[in-house]
């Protein structure tokens, strides 16, 4: 895949890293719907990464596919985590600065494409 392609595709709402969707995988781990729907992604194939790219695999990205609902689950559980000062294996330093905000855009992307039908 050459970038011109590659970088709108990163931008899109539904995509995620590998490093995010095994972070906010830590932060649902018990609810067993959500916990499942990012294992099964991450399991699943990455975008084709350009010939140049040097990232490792923390960078790979995954076009999810998710239902709102499961989306939703997800928003509620990484907002009481960020309410509540939680962090994961790889936020402790940082924190979950950008979960809630990437999660969110994509419930907001779903509701808006499921308005649209």
């Amino acid at each position: 895949m050459e970038w011109d392609e590659y970088k709108p595709r990163c931008a899109a709402p539904g995509a995620f890293s590998r490093w995010m969707l095994e972070q906010s995988l830590e932060l649902v781990a018990t609810d067993v719907a959500a916990a499942s729907q990012l294992r099964a992604v991450l399991a699943g194939r990455t975008l084709d990464k350009p010939a140049d790219h040097r990232g490792g695999a923390d960078t790979d990205i995954f076009e999810l596919g998710f239902d709102l609902a499961i989306v939703e689950r997800i928003v509620a559980r990484v907002a009481a985590a960020a309410t509540q000062g939680a962090s994961t294996s790889g936020t402790v330093q940082r924190g979950l600065g950008g979960f809630d905000a990437a999660w969110r855009e994509y419930a907001r992307f779903l509701s808006q494409m499921s308005e649209r039908r």
